[in-house]
């Protein structure tokens, strides 16, 4: 029983959670940022359908009289959770503390059930935790909260491109700032050579504005900021770009979008002082920038950039 009261626990747990609208993009690291939705359905109601199962498996004693099949699912999730983890490491050079806790408790339940299978049947916690499957189940299947592929907002991701002349299109063009060139032997990285561009080009990155239309921003005048609403590191960027002269900050761009954004953007500026900043939208940014935040910029008329808050704040007040 006890294995499946831990299991009853965690579904619980990742229920709650869920339903008070946390998310695990939110955890200290920002390690989950690509992986929070699976299938479009949040990654939190994919656990609390796991453990559920888990928990109805161990209270059924199927646990005991199916172990082969009841160990290759609790096995198959364990190594899933492990899989998302690698995923968000690869992408990011994080991991999320909170994520390991989950995945070392996984582990532990499943080195115990393969130890002590339970072979007694508890009735009620199992039908607790068929009704809690079901409940979840039915979540995944219709929830209200995922926004379907067909609304979310038609945003192209950002292109570094040869800035275009303005009866080509449109182009933002903003005064030349002071901007502050710190060259560093660590966290400068250059984008990759098809992003690169002649010093004589003048290269924009192709982005767009609120209300959908194609916008050019010269990086000769001011570099760019990536940066995503659900991030939580994001504000401590968004508080270092408030610091600066309006005439040093840079472009703010918003990316990774989920539908529905703009109350959630809004909101975000308005937190960390920027309330009425110009803002565009990427659904993605530039090649070569793995992870929000990140600053792209000019470094002797190539495109490059940094990521992270440190690596940010140097490049823009030069500490």
């Amino acid at each position: 029983m006890f294995s499946g009261l831990i299991y009853l626990l965690l579904a619980w747990g990742s229920f709650c959670l869920w339903s008070i609208g946390f998310a695990p993009y939110s955890c200290p690291s920002s390690a989950c940022s690509a992986v929070s939705y699976i299938f479009g359905r949040p990654l939190l109601l994919w656990g609390a359908a796991y453990y559920s199962f888990s928990a109805v498996l161990c209270f059924s004693g199927l646990a005991a009289t199916k172990r082969k099949a009841v160990l290759t699912i609790i096995y198959g999730g364990v190594a899933a959770h492990a899989l998302l983890l690698l995923l968000a490491w690869r992408g990011t050079g994080e991991l999320c503390p909170v994520c390991l806790k989950f995945l070392l408790v996984e582990v532990l339940l499943a080195v115990y059930v393969t130890i002590s299978p339970p072979g007694r049947v508890f009735r009620v916690p199992a039908a607790l935790a068929a009704a809690g499957l079901v409940v979840v189940a039915g979540l995944l299947a219709f929830n209200p909260r995922v926004v379907p592929a067909a609304a979310a907002p038609a945003v192209p991701p950002a292109k570094i491109v040869t800035a275009v002349p303005a009866e080509k299109g449109e182009t933002a063009v903003l005064p030349k700032q002071d901007f502050v060139e710190k060259k560093t032997s660590t966290g400068l990285k250059s984008l990759p050579s098809s992003v690169k561009n002649d010093t004589n080009k003048n290269p924009g990155l192709a982005v767009t504005t609120l209300d959908k239309r194609p916008v050019t921003l010269e990086l000769a005048a001011r570099p760019a900021l990536f940066v995503a609403w659900w991030c939580p590191h994001c504000d401590e960027a968004l508080q270092e770009v408030a610091r600066l002269p309006e005439g040093r900050r840079p472009y703010v761009v918003f990316t990774y979008l989920r539908g529905n954004d703009q109350g959630e953007i809004e909101a975000k500026l308005k937190r960390n002082g920027l309330e009425g900043t110009t803002i565009y939208l990427a659904s993605e940014p530039t090649e070569g920038v793995k992870g929000v935040p990140a600053l792209v910029f000019l470094d002797n008329g190539q495109v490059s950039h940094v990521e992270g808050v440190k690596a940010i704040e140097e490049k823009l007040i030069g500490k």
